[in-house]
């Protein structure tokens, strides 16, 4: 075997590389041994005897997949599940959640007059209690109570529906406009690199013919 630890150094610093990222042709190794000055392994590179190994890293394909699946919904079982019951899902968010829609149905059903201020507020107190479980339970109350009728209580469930819909439609169309946002500037940040790799070869390139006119006139 021959030694070609020289080469191998010559070539990193050219390749801009580590040494063991330095890839020689087996069929080329006389040829490469000869190969004493910078210039000779230059050509050596550009006819492809020597060349840069790709950089290892660790993908993330297993990563994204396992996310997808997640995200529909998959892998969510008992023994995937890690924590208990309200580390995972805290009983204050719970309580966010349902307030939050109780509210939203009864300013719906003052803004349509089938309530009065005075009702508002005596139902708004009892769900501050936690007297209600969910909105349709607050709405089926109202029926048994005879504040409103059961026709009124399907119409109000439906216009829910229909801004929940709206709502999500918002939700996916903002998240596109983020994903194409994020493709775009990392296609112009490797525009730029591009740009900036053709830019130093070409002024490297010019330096160099200086050089050698200089040279050329002092001798």
């Amino acid at each position: 075997m021959t030694d070609l630890r020289n080469q191998r150094r010559l070539a990193a610093e050219l390749l801009k590389c580590g040494v063991n990222r330095v890839w020689v042709d087996e069929d080329r190794m006389d040829e490469i041994a000869k190969a004493v000055t910078r210039n000779d392994i230059r050509i050596l590179i550009k006819g492809g005897a020597i060349t840069k190994r790709p950089e290892k890293g660790i993908s993330t394909g297993r990563k994204k997949k396992l996310k997808m699946q997640k995200e529909k919904g998959r892998r969510r079982g008992h023994g995937s599940r890690r924590g208990a019951k309200y580390a995972r899902f805290p009983r204050k968010r719970r309580w966010i959640i349902t307030i939050r829609s109780v509210r939203k149905v009864l300013k719906l059903l003052k803004e349509k007059n089938l309530i009065d201020k005075k009702i508002y507020r005596k139902y708004y107190l009892s769900a501050k209690g936690g007297s209600f479980r969910s909105k349709e339970h607050l709405l089926s109350h109202l029926v048994s109570d005879k504040v409103i009728k059961e026709e009124d209580k399907k119409k109000i469930l439906e216009e829910l529906k229909k801004q929940e819909e709206k709502e999500t439609k918002k939700i996916e169309k903002t998240k596109e406009e983020k994903k194409t946002e994020k493709i775009e500037t990392k296609k112009k940040e490797e525009n730029k690199r591009t740009t900036r790799k053709k830019t130093k070869s070409k002024t490297t390139g010019k330096t160099k013919k200086t050089s050698t006119k200089k040279e050329g006139k002092k001798e």
